[in-house]
């Protein structure tokens, strides 16, 4: 039988934040770039609020902040696009957010290329990996936010990106830039790199048990993956020690950690005198 929540403490090696932060742990989820048209005048702004809310009609909703250019745009224009940008876009997505619409033309800032909807007159970005045109069927206040509720009205996606028989973002393309961008906070951004498959309990089996046994199982996997990349690390030490050659583009980024590749490309980490690095900086470089 299940613990009783209300008798329960919470874990001890949980703390509280402030109420405001909520919005901090809903984000990981795709970046999304949103643009909008006004007079034949564009705009285009990274949003980290937005969600679906329905299936048939097909509804999603943005929550853009009260006073902004971009939601007085949407608010005469009634519609609006998503664009989901790859990952080389990182940087033209932090920047797009330290600009004002108001003051800056933002495509001719980035010089960042569009093509024309299907449904709407907003521009779509190139080198993305989905879109989606949405008009407005509903505008909400709240607190200091402006809520939008589009109705979607055509979708687009770049095969290399997603997987339409699946109905998912690729994880298994062997382009790494070709996935979708996704946004930590701040100027941190990250991209899926795994899929894990869930497994339920079959109708004959005892679920708290096969959970239970389930989580253990995983926590044992996990450790393993950890001993196993430790190895890894320990035999590349060994390997430039002995004056092998090392190729780094050969290996998993996911298993080196950063601190120890960027040691490794600047020679600090390891004595770099008798082995040779494929795929670090030029030794001759200026600076280096």
């Amino acid at each position: 039988m299940a613990d009783d929540p209300f008798q329960n403490l919470p874990p001890e090696d949980s703390e509280l934040r402030p109420n405001a932060e909520a919005g901090r742990l809903l984000l990981g989820g795709p970046v999304v770039l949103l643009t909008t048209t006004y007079r034949g005048v564009p705009n285009v702004m990274p949003l980290s609020w937005f969600m679906p809310v329905s299936a048939d009609p097909p509804l999603v909703a943005i929550s853009v902040g009260q006073g902004r250019h971009t939601a007085d745009m949407i608010a005469h224009s009634q519609e609006f696009a998503l664009n989901f940008p790859k990952r080389p876009y990182l940087h033209h997505v932090q920047y797009l957010g330290s600009l004002k619409g108001a003051e800056v033309d933002k495509f001719e800032a980035t010089q960042w290329e569009t093509f024309v909807p299907v449904r709407i007159t907003s521009p779509l970005l190139m080198n993305c990996a989905g879109w989606i045109e949405c008009q407005v069927v509903e505008t909400l206040p709240f607190g200091d936010h402006v809520l939008f509720l589009g109705e979607v009205v055509a979708v687009r996606v770049d095969p290399d990106s997603y997987d339409g028989d699946r109905g998912r973002w690729r994880l298994d393309a062997d382009n790494e830039d070709d996935r979708v961008l996704h946004f930590l906070g701040g100027n941190e951004y990250s991209s899926l790199s795994r899929v894990y498959e869930a497994r339920m309990p079959r109708d004959f089996e005892a679920p708290e048990r096969i959970l239970r046994e389930r989580v253990a199982e995983e926590l044992e996997l996990t450790q393993e993956a950890r001993e196993r990349r430790a190895e890894r690390i320990e035999a590349l030490r060994d390997e430039v020690r002995r004056g092998n050659v090392v190729d780094l583009d050969a290996i998993d980024p996911l298993e080196l950690p950063a601190d120890l590749k960027a040691r490794i490309e600047e020679g600090e980490e390891l004595d770099l005198s008798r082995g040779f690095i494929l795929g670090g900086p030029d030794r001759d470089e200026p600076g280096r």
